[in-house]
């Protein structure tokens, strides 16, 4: 079967190296040509654009930056392709009304469409263990079920086109919420001298605790966020679009816009392309 991947970046070269390991012959295409290629020498065919390569996949699967870019992409050229007997596979974190007008026009080029947003970073992706989301019909999904399964043991139909795209923004906003909260709590203890691992053990065995804070500990403490699983650019995007998504729907984004703010200014202080958990920086400035 032939796949076409765009998007070889931090997440979509292991993604798309799982594809090549899984049997698959695998188109890949980014636009800064050498991040795509690592996958040649491990039996990738690189694509000059992004036309060509949805051209040659039976389906394509886009891991990209946000919603522009995938229908950028699409339209390479200035219009969509026929897309007749070909499947887009929308992987990236995007909005819900951005992932079912891509549907839409997806369907009126011939071609039909599946939303599948994962969660998971890096060691996830490079693994195959990624939480895959999906939005699109039961059919779809069976047909597609075995190229989803090579990210992720066990991809969940949430719902229609839409639904899984919501589903990723309102648990990336968490990632936002949780790194903000506990970098403020274990700021709190570090300034009045609590041995920080006392606070830690009494964390862990209440039902506050969440794995993420030990995984992002060692990064804290050494104040270096340079191994970057998901940069803070990144999660600034996704909490504006959770922002108007909730808006969207007449919540209060009260909690949400304090969170934002955080992340803004880490990334105003250079600290975009670092981890997001760098937003540590912002809460508790090294003294």
């Amino acid at each position: 079967m032939k796949i076409s991947f765009i998007g070889t970046g931090l997440m979509g070269c292991p993604m798309a190296e799982r594809l090549l390991t899984g049997g698959y012959e695998v188109t890949v295409y980014n636009r800064t040509r050498e991040k795509a290629e690592p996958l040649a020498a491990k039996g990738a065919r690189i694509a000059g654009s992004a036309r060509e390569a949805i051209e040659t996949g039976e389906a394509t699967v886009f891991m990209v930056r946000d919603g522009a870019a995938v229908r950028d992409l699409l339209t390479e050229g200035g219009s969509f392709p026929d897309l007749t007997g070909k499947t887009v596979i929308q992987m990236s974190t995007i909005a819900s009304t951005e992932s079912e007008a891509l549907a839409e026009d997806v369907r009126k080029a011939g071609g039909d469409y599946l939303e599948a947003p994962v969660l998971g970073s890096v060691p996830q992706a490079t693994e195959g263990s990624l939480l895959v989301m999906v939005g699109g019909a039961p059919e779809l999904f069976e047909r597609w079920g075995d190229v989803l399964r090579r990210f992720g043991p066990e991809p969940r139909l949430v719902g229609p086109v839409g639904h899984a795209s919501v589903v990723k923004l309102a648990l990336n906003q968490l990632i936002g919420s949780l790194a903000a909260a506990y970098s403020l709590s274990l700021g709190l203890v570090r300034r009045k001298g609590v041995d920080v691992d006392v606070y830690l053990d009494i964390l862990r065995k209440s039902p506050l605790h969440a794995t993420t804070f030990d995984r992002k500990l060692p990064q804290i403490l050494a104040r270096d966020f340079t191994d970057t699983n998901f940069p803070a650019v990144l999660l600034l995007k996704d909490l504006d679009l959770a922002r108007s998504e909730a808006t969207s729907l007449g919540l209060d984004t009260t909690a949400l816009q304090g969170v934002r703010e955080i992340v803004s200014r880490t990334v105003e202080a250079g600290k975009g392309r670092e981890d997001y958990a760098a937003l540590y920086e912002v809460i508790d400035p090294g003294r």
